[in-house]
């Protein structure tokens, strides 16, 4: 996660850098009089909508999840239940867990074809004082790729939640053989263990929600500081 996060710094950064370049009045006019012989900058704009549908389709998955999580806890809390209802519960978290690791592999499949797009540029070209700009642009993408990627790799991996639903499906197995006297001295530290897990978990899922929001608000912005320019 700390090497996510630092993904997440490190395009505050690149978007910082590229939007005080787009400002720069050398760079506007450089861009503006060399547009046609830069395709590449406009196809990095271009990708910047794909960069975009990436992130929602990200941070969908995250709402998915934390949904799940919600109702996870709430089965925690309740769970000295017995019944069909408890069965369910647990029935419907095997569920969640396929339509994520589905949802998962959808969209890292998307991602990693990003990463065979590669825009390639004669640099000696164009005016020199542009190849940063070009270069600060397509570091904005591949490390977006490498963030999001990063992300739904980790969020396939075994997690709290399937610790949790494992655990929940072990004492279901428990109750139906009549262990139940077992399961009473379990549940009160059971359920503050699970609980402490999973709250840990929503903890860190905000966290990334906050940082993919913002990484969707810089690629609108410097998608529009180009556009703006190269429609001059």
């Amino acid at each position: 996660m700390l090497s996510i996060l630092q993904n997440f710094s490190d395009l505050k950064d690149l978007h910082k850098c590229a939007n005080d370049l787009l400002h720069s009045p050398q760079i506007k006019q450089s861009l503006i009089q060399h547009q046609h012989e830069i395709s590449s900058v406009g196809h990095i704009a271009d990708a910047s909508l794909e960069m975009l549908d990436q992130c929602g389709a990200t941070r969908d998955i995250l709402l998915m999840v934390k949904d799940h999580l919600h109702d996870l806890q709430h089965t925690v809390r309740r769970a000295k239940s017995d019944g069909p209802d408890f069965e369910a519960q647990i029935s419907a978290h095997g569920l969640f867990r396929k339509k994520l690791k589905k949802e998962l592999a959808k969209c890292l499949r998307s991602i990693k074809s990003s990463k065979n797009n590669i825009f390639t540029l004669d640099l000696s070209l164009i005016d020199q004082s542009l190849i940063i700009i070009v270069h600060v642009l397509r570091e904005i993408r591949s490390t977006t790729i490498l963030a999001l990627e990063s992300l739904l790799s980790l969020l396939s991996m075994p997690t709290t939640i399937s610790i949790v639903h494992n655990q929940m499906s072990i004492r279901s197995k428990f109750r139906r053989n009549n262990c139940r006297k077992f399961l009473e001295r379990c549940d009160s530290m059971e359920v503050r263990m699970k609980n402490k897990r999973l709250e840990e978990v929503e903890k860190a899922i905000w966290k990334v929600e906050i940082e993919i929001h913002g990484i969707v608000r810089r690629l609108i912005h410097t998608r529009v500081l180009l556009l703006n320019i190269l429609n001059c």
